[in-house]
C-alpha cells in the first residue's frame, strides 16, 4: 500500500509541473509541484526505488509537457517517426530527474542543526546543475521544461535572471518546495532551514520589485513594425506555386506598416524562399516593395553558396541594398541538420528529410537603424547564446520565428515564454515576429507590450527604446548555474565516500581479532573481495 502512495506521489509531481507552464498557466502550482516527489524520496533507503520514482515525474512531466512533438508537421516525415522522437525526448528528459532523486536520496544527511542549512539547499543546487546540464546536453541542449520558465509572467520574482539567469529562478522554486515538503514530513526541516528559505525568498522579490520600476534606457527610441503573415506551412513548403500570393501579402502589409513611418520593419523566419543575394527575380520583386519606403526591412530567407546553405535573416536599405547577413548558429537536431552526420553517415538513410543547412560562424550585430541583433526561430531559447550577441553591442534583440510546424497553442506559448527571460537577463527589448504567431513587443523588465495571437495576420507598430548598459549575466552568463553543478559534485562526492568508509572500518575490525601470522592467510583468502570493495 506504501508503494502504491509513493508512485502515486510521482505521478502527482508529474501532472503539477506540467499544468505549471503554458497554456495551463498555473505558475503558482510550481512552488508545490514537487512536494510529493521529495515527500516520497525521503523516506526510501533504496536509490533505485528512489531513481524509479524520479523516473515516473519525468516521464509524466514530459511525456504531458511535449506531447505536441508527435504531432508536428514536417514535410514528408512519416508521423510514426515523430512518436519515436517524443518517447526519445521524454525519457532522455526524464532521466535528469531520475537522476536528482538518487542524488536527494544520498544526500539524506544526519546533520547537526546548522549543517541543516545546507540540507535544505541541497536539492536546489542539484536540480539547477541538472538543468544547466541538459541545457546543452544531449544534442546542443534542450531546455524546454526548464522550472524558471513556468514563471514568465511572474514578473516580480523574475527579475534576479539578470544576475542568474533562469536557472535562479529554477533554484528559488525547489528551495521553496523542499521548505514545504521538510515541514510535512518532518525531514529536512529545521529552524535554520526555514529560515533560510524565507530571507531568500524575500530578498529576491524585495529586489525584483525595486528593478520592475527602473527605466532601462540608454539612447533615442526606435519605431518598429513587425510583420506577421499567418502563411500556412503547406504554402511555404510549396514556394513555386505560392511565392506570388505570398508576396502580393507582404507587399500589401508592408505598406501598411510604412504609414507609421517606422525605422525597421520585420518579416519572419523564411517569409520568402528564394535569396535576395543570389536570385536577380527576388530582387526585382523586394526593390518593388521596398520602392518609396524610408526604412530598413529584415528579412528571413535562404542563403546558398557553391557549398553550404544557410537559413538567414538579411538586413536590406530603402534603397534595395544589402547591408549584413546573419547565418543561423544553432541549427535544429533532425529538422535543420543531422548532428554528427559526417561520422555517421548511415543517419541520413534513417532520417532522409532532415535539412542539410550548415551551421553560421559570426555573431552578426547589425548596425543600422541602430545596433541590434537577430536570432531566429529556436536559437532565442538559448541565454548563453543570445548573450554573445549582447557582448559584442546589439542594444536590442529580434526573434524571427516561424512557429507554422506545430498544432497546439501550448507549443508556441511554450517557445514564447522563453523570449521573456532573454529580455530581463540582458534588459533588452525582445522584438518577436511569428509566422503564424506569437509576435509580441518584450520590454526588459519582461513586461508583454504588445501580442499578435496565434493563427492571426497583422501588424504591431510600437516604440522601443534602446540600452547599451551590460548586466551581469550578459558578461558573465550562467556563473550561478555552473557553481551549483560544482557543488553538487563535490557534495555527492563527500557523500559517496562517507558511505563506502564503513564498509573499510568494518573490514579493519574484523581484521584486528585475528592473530598476526594469520593475517596474510585472511588477506590472501579475501583479496578478491578487498579489491571490489
Amino acid at each position: 500500500m506504501q508503494n502504491i502512495l509513493h508512485l502515486l506521489s510521482a505521478v502527482i509531481s508529474g501532472i503539477l509541473l506540467t499544468i505549471t507552464f503554458p497554456s495551463a498557466n498555473m505558475e503558482p502550482v510550481a512552488f508545490i509541484a514537487l512536494v510529493p516527489l521529495l515527500s516520497a524520496i525521503s523516506v526510501q533507503k533504496n536509490m533505485s526505488k528512489s531513481f524509479m520514482l524520479g523516473m515516473i515525474t519525468g516521464v509524466v512531466f514530459f511525456g504531458t509537457l511535449l506531447f505536441w512533438v508527435a504531432g508536428i508537421r514536417l514535410y514528408q516525415v512519416p508521423q510514426w517517426l515523430l512518436v519515436i522522437g517524443w518517447l526519445f525526448t521524454t525519457t532522455v528528459s526524464a532521466l535528469f530527474i531520475g537522476i536528482f532523486a538518487v542524488c536527494v536520496n544520498m544526500l539524506k544527511a544526519r546533520m547537526s542543526p546548522l549543517l541543516s542549512i545546507y540540507n535544505i539547499l541541497a536539492p536546489a543546487i542539484i536540480w539547477t546543475g541538472l538543468e544547466l546540464i541538459r541545457s546543452h546536453f544531449p544534442m546542443d541542449g534542450f531546455p524546454w521544461g526548464i522550472l524558471g520558465y513556468s514563471q514568465y509572467q511572474n514578473l516580480i520574482l523574475i527579475q534576479i535572471a539578470e544576475f542568474t539567469g533562469v536557472f535562479g529562478v529554477s533554484f528559488l522554486i525547489v528551495l521553496v518546495n523542499t521548505a514545504i515538503a521538510g515541514v510535512i514530513s518532518r525531514i529536512r526541516c529545521s529552524w535554520y532551514g526555514i529560515g533560510t528559505t524565507t530571507v531568500i525568498l524575500s530578498l529576491c522579490l524585495v529586489w525584483g520589485n525595486i528593478r520592475f520600476q527602473e527605466n532601462f534606457t540608454s539612447g533615442k527610441p526606435l519605431n518598429i513594425s513587425v510583420i506577421q503573415t499567418n502563411i500556412g506551412i503547406d504554402q511555404s513548403w510549396e514556394w513555386e506555386t505560392s511565392c506570388e500570393k505570398i508576396l502580393r501579402m507582404l507587399d500589401r502589409l508592408t505598406k501598411k506598416a510604412a504609414e507609421s513611418n517606422p525605422d525597421l520593419i520585420i518579416w519572419t523566419e523564411t517569409a520568402i524562399l528564394s535569396s535576395p543575394d543570389t536570385s536577380l527575380w527576388t530582387k526585382s520583386k523586394l526593390l518593388s516593395i521596398i520602392n518609396g519606403l524610408n526604412s530598413c526591412l529584415l528579412i528571413g530567407a535562404p542563403h546558398m553558396t557553391d557549398t553550404n546553405y544557410h537559413n538567414s535573416a538579411f538586413l536590406i536599405s530603402n534603397k534595395g541594398r544589402i547591408i549584413d547577413r546573419y547565418d543561423k548558429i544553432h541549427l535544429v537536431p533532425f529538422g535543420e541538420m543531422i548532428p554528427n552526420e559526417e561520422l555517421f553517415p548511415i543517419l541520413r538513410k534513417v532520417f532522409p528529410q532532415a535539412g542539410m543547412y550548415t551551421r553560421g560562424e559570426r555573431y552578426t550585430v547589425f548596425n543600422q537603424p541602430a545596433r541590434f541583433c537577430t536570432l531566429i526561430c529556436y536559437e532565442g531559447i538559448f541565454g548563453n547564446l543570445t548573450r554573445r550577441f549582447i557582448k559584442r553591442g546589439a542594444e536590442f534583440m529580434v526573434n524571427i520565428t516561424n512557429d507554422a510546424w506545430t498544432r497546439t497553442r501550448a507549443a508556441y506559448y511554450q517557445h514564447f515564454s522563453m523570449d521573456v527571460f532573454r529580455s530581463v537577463e540582458n534588459r533588452r527589448y525582445f522584438i518577436r515576429a511569428g509566422n503564424t504567431g506569437i509576435s509580441a513587443i518584450i520590454n526588459p523588465s519582461g513586461r508583454i507590450e504588445h501580442l499578435l495571437d496565434v493563427g492571426r495576420e497583422g501588424i504591431i507598430n510600437s516604440r522601443i527604446s534602446l540600452n547599451n548598459q551590460l548586466t551581469f549575466y550578459s558578461q558573465f552568463g550562467d556563473v550561478f548555474a555552473c557553481f551549483c553543478l560544482i557543488i553538487a559534485i563535490i557534495g555527492i562526492g563527500f557523500q559517496s565516500m562517507r558511505n563506502f568508509r564503513p564498509v573499510r572500518l568494518r573490514y579493519a575490525t574484523l581484521l584486528s581479532h585475528y592473530p598476526r601470522n594469520s593475517r596474510k592467510l585472511f588477506n590472501k583468502a579475501t583479496d578478491s573481495q578487498i579489491t571490489i570493495l
